[in-house]
């Protein structure tokens, strides 16, 4: 008879393994204390916690959706018709989009100059500035059309008016639709197989399917009265968030198409050209399916940002999956459950939208043994040898249709901003004129710079911002200077901001966050966010590349889940679930800083993790190799090889950082933008909202140019 022996972990097990079930353990723990405290927080305000809400009635009516809801629906229904509208913006935007960037993409890479000019006139302003205070813009200036009884028809049957677009609308037609799309998979399956024979014959068979089905109807827009009706009337706010989502994604867009032509090796379009192909047959059997496997990645990002983005659509009143949230969370007070299933959603919307991108991206990034890698690359692939066009008067013509199409816009634009603009005056004095009423922001720059801070507070807030601006402007331009001297006058700048918004040493009143305002608040959030996001990052990129499987884990979770959430849910999540866990005495500003310096904090990381994985491993062991702690081998080895390799990189991530403060005037924080809204929120100056909008656009667009210059400087000092 033998013994049973009891076997244990051996000791090197229990040492790789016991730091990761520390993680496991301390994460875990942390996250049932703060639920259980929450829940706590809600059953003391009498509310009961669960998801059992989403069977109860709603009690509010989605006004415009695909999925008919009432108010007596269910609120799973109303979220469904919620993500519903999410999906039908993305759907239709996303196309629109990638049109009009990848044409703006060509322009930009055109040999003419005047169009290329044009294209990058065109897309700067669009890319430097935010994207809620486009949709601001948008949405006043389709307010402005003229009423239904005088709607704008621009094609016959479409009708524009400031109550929306109305369009034909085709009933009964998903079956043909249905046919075509299994008509055209099939062919295009059938093509690479048998050739254009089987395309043919496959869409014929789709063609005699048709005949089978029961005929389509369409219905028209009719004018009735005060109204309209037929057809499909999408909502002004429908319109301008899709205004607004397209061209300001279709402006990265074309940036993306612009770098990937680029990269397409001047061999491979002069081999074309030299097998007698025209421009047009070089662009598509040459340059497009080399350049599309370089811009498949990026566009993705782009189409994934779309999505995100249309979560805007809370600040016009579009009722999209967020909005409806929103609402669901203010009636009921579930504000973790709420924030649950918002984030579930827009994770799983990223999952399937990035898992087919990635999945067309994977499929185009094969390389036949014969492709060209390494080809040197030239600034502008050749579209077509000098004097080889039999057609020169085509260029000529678009030389005098640019030259005269630029020539009236900047005329006019010149008319409207300067020669017949307002510049001083009430609202009477801009009644009548035919320009710009500048007045509007000059009589308003008080609100603007400082919000509702008291006369008393707005001098030490003017101090505050002069200071500010002076070290941003010593940051950003001053690099000659010695570091010692940068480092010194940074310190007593900063020293003059805490003077003055605490009034010591000379006794003053302190000026706290709830009195901030305006162009103060927008400043301090924008440096204090990114002060706290580098360190943050840091930590998490070096997480993501510990020993530890549970911490690395933890960090990439984190960081992909605030990656793929929209910014304006963490700042809902921060505004609803920060004052269950800290009390009742959390600032809004403090809100909105913590939920910036997460995000981007989170999109840093990835920047800084990339940096760390291109310097070579041998550095960090010839550093512990000389007797060097990891703490000072990272302080003064790792991490100024890092900060020289991710610094263009970061500074894209700043820029992007600093154009998101714009969306802290979606919980109540009055930021410069929330001034603005403000100021065209009172009667006497709503009529001239885009002066003072385009006015808040200039900060933003100055300041974005500034950081992307460094970051351009910075790259080329790098390569």
């Amino acid at each position: 008879m033998t013994a049973t022996t009891l076997s244990f972990p051996s000791p090197g097990l229990l040492r790789r393994w016991l730091p990761s079930l520390a993680w496991i353990l301390a994460l875990g723990g942390m996250v049932a204390v703060l639920v259980l405290h929450i829940e706590s927080v809600q059953a003391a305000r009498g509310i009961q916690g669960g998801f059992g809400f989403l069977f109860q009635a709603a009690g509010f009516r989605i006004s415009e959706s695909l999925l008919a809801v009432s108010p007596d629906d269910p609120y799973w229904m109303s979220i469904a018709a919620g993500l519903v509208n999410t999906l039908t913006v993305a759907a239709v935007a996303i196309p629109l989009a990638t049109a009009l960037g990848i044409a703006l993409g060509l322009m930009r890479l055109s040999t003419h100059p005047l169009a290329a000019r044009c294209a990058a006139v065109i897309v700067a302003p669009l890319r430097n500035t935010p994207v809620l205070l486009q949709l601001f813009v948008w949405y006043g200036l389709l307010l402005r059309l003229p009423d239904m009884r005088q709607a704008w028809s621009p094609l016959p049957s479409v009708l524009l008016s400031n109550r929306g677009l109305a369009l034909p609308a085709v009933q009964g037609g998903l079956p043909y639709a249905a046919v075509l799309l299994l008509a055209v998979a099939v062919g295009w399956r059938a093509k690479r197989r048998w050739g254009n024979g089987a395309t043919f014959a496959t869409l014929a068979v789709a063609a005699l399917g048709w005949t089978l089905l029961p005929a389509m109807q369409v219905d028209l827009p009719v004018k009735r009265g005060l109204g309209l009706q037929g057809g499909w009337q999408p909502s002004i706010e429908f319109a301008a968030l899709l205004i607004g989502l397209v061209v300001f994604h279709a402006a990265y867009i074309a940036d993306i198409v612009r770098a990937s032509v680029r990269a397409v090796p001047v061999g491979l379009v002069e081999a074309g050209q030299a097998m007698g192909l025209a421009p047009w047959g070089v662009l598509r059997r040459v340059i497009a399916p080399y350049a599309t496997r370089v811009a498949l990645p990026p566009y993705a990002n782009q189409c994934l940002a779309l999505v995100k983005n249309s979560t805007l659509a809370i600040a016009i009143g579009y009722q999209e999956l967020m909005a409806v949230i929103n609402t669901a969370i203010t009636q009921t007070g579930l504000a973790l459950e709420g924030i649950a299933l918002a984030v579930l959603a827009y994770l799983t919307v990223a999952l399937v939208l990035g898992g087919g991108l990635s999945a067309w991206n994977a499929r185009h990034a094969r390389h036949d043994p014969g492709d060209t890698h390494g080809a040197r690359l030239s600034d502008r692939p050749l579209w077509r040898e000098a004097g080889s066009d039999p057609h020169p008067w085509r260029g000529k013509i678009l030389s005098a249709a640019l030259t005269v199409l630029s020539a009236v816009s900047a005329w006019t634009l010149l008319e409207w901003a300067v020669m017949h603009a307002v510049w001083r005056g009430d609202p009477a004095a801009c009644a009548n004129a035919a320009g710009a009423c500048w007045a509007a922001v000059g009589e308003n720059l008080p609100l603007l710079f400082f919000g509702t801070m008291t006369p008393a507070d707005r001098y030490p807030g003017f101090i505050a911002c002069a200071a500010l601006l002076g070290g941003i402007g010593l940051t950003l331009g001053a690099r000659r200077l010695p570091a010692r001297v940068r480092a010194a006058t940074l310190a007593v700048l900063l020293l003059i901001v805490v003077s003055a918004l605490t009034g010591w040493p000379w006794g003053g009143a302190l000026i706290g966050p709830q009195r901030w305002g305006g162009l103060l608040v927008t400043l301090i959030l924008s440096i204090a966010a990114l002060a706290a996001a580098v360190p943050l990052a840091f930590a998490l990129a070096l997480l993501r590349r510990s020993g530890s499987r549970a911490a690395s884990l933890a960090a990439a979770g984190l960081v992909e889940a605030v990656r793929g959430v929209p910014l304006v849910t963490q700042l809902l999540f921060a505004s609803f679930v920060l004052p269950m866990l800290l009390g009742g005495g959390v600032s809004k500003f403090s809100m909105a800083l913590a939920a910036l310096t997460l995000h981007t904090a989170c999109l840093l990381a990835e920047v800084l993790r990339g940096a760390l994985q291109a310097i070579p491993p041998g550095q960090m062991m010839a550093a512990r190799a000389l007797g060097m702690g990891p703490a000072t081998a990272y302080a003064t080895v790792i991490w100024p090889q890092v900060r020289r390799i991710a610094a263009p990189a970061a500074l894209g991530v700043f820029v992007g950082a600093v154009k998101d403060t714009s969306l802290v005037s979606i919980i109540g924080v009055f930021d410069v933008l929330g001034a603005a809204k403000a100021v065209v929120a009172g009667t006497d100056w709503r009529p001239y909202h885009v002066e003072v909008y385009l006015a808040v656009a200039l900060l933003y667009f100055a300041a974005s140019l500034a950081l992307s210059k460094v970051a351009r400087r910075m790259e080329a000092h790098a390569a």
